[in-house]
């Protein structure tokens, strides 16, 4: 059976998934306006998406969450500059 690109590239980005999943997990954690998180994938051709999806408690305002949102990616930014894996960083969002 042949390997497709997509299967490749998840087979190489499972490492870093795991990884990004838990810093991304464990600093969100200090937001009481965020609740359980969700990883979605969205597959392309050769590639994918990763789509993490927090849920929204405490009726934080837009602005509030807006804030959060900025720091969780900036956070997640320069913790994957520090481990390798930017090329991940790049095929993953953060969703509030």
């Amino acid at each position: 059976m042949m390997v497709t690109n997509l299967e490749r590239f998840k087979k190489e980005m499972e490492p870093a998934r795991q990884l990004y999943a838990h810093e991304l997990k464990v600093f969100a954690k200090k937001y009481d306006a965020l609740g359980e998180m969700t990883m979605k994938e969205f597959p392309d051709i050769d590639v994918q998406e990763y789509i993490f999806d927090f849920e929204k408690v405490n009726g934080a305002s837009e602005e509030e969450l807006d804030k959060i949102h900025d720091e969780l990616s900036n956070h997640m930014k320069e913790f994957s500059k520090l481990h390798g894996i930017e090329k991940f960083f790049l095929y993953s969002c953060i969703w509030l």
